[in-house]
């Protein structure tokens, strides 16, 4: 399988604002503003150093499970692929679970059940990469629309 390179390291936490806080006083970075996503019950902020902090809406949510029962630390790794379908295609091939999928247009994922990859959950992500002018734009007009 072609992995492009490591695009994020998820952690889950309790408290989204707090943690976000704490990284940027701790590590100096930076967060996007937050999102929230209904289908996979979470609230997240991405930086642009790779780090996602993910906050379960609801405590029996796959997220909420994870902080219930193992308490905040590391969920995910998100690897880049070029070619989603066929990376996918490949671990399953070698008997490893897809749990979920997500498809945001542009940006699709597949997540795989962290007990086949030695207790961390590997989500595979496809995308085009964006030009920094670009995202700038997008981002300053979804800011207009607040």
């Amino acid at each position: 399988m072609k992995i492009e390179r490591i695009d994020r390291v998820v952690i889950a936490v309790k408290n989204l604002d707090e943690s976000m806080k704490f990284f940027s006083d701790l590590l100096g970075i930076k967060f996007d503003p937050t999102g929230s996503s209904g289908e996979q019950l979470v609230r997240a902020a991405y930086s642009s150093s790779g780090i996602e902090l993910m906050e379960a809406t609801q405590p029996d949510s796959p997220v909420g499970k994870f902080v219930e029962k193992r308490g905040e630390g590391l969920y995910a790794v998100v690897f880049k692929v070029p070619n989603i379908q066929k990376a996918s295609a490949e671990l399953e091939k070698k008997g490893i679970r897809n749990v979920g999928k997500l498809d945001l247009g542009p940006l699709k994922e597949a997540m795989y059940h962290p007990k086949d990859t030695r207790n961390v959950m590997i989500i595979l992500a496809e995308y085009e990469d964006v030009h920094p002018a670009t995202a700038a734009v997008a981002l300053s007009l979804l800011q207009l629309k607040k």
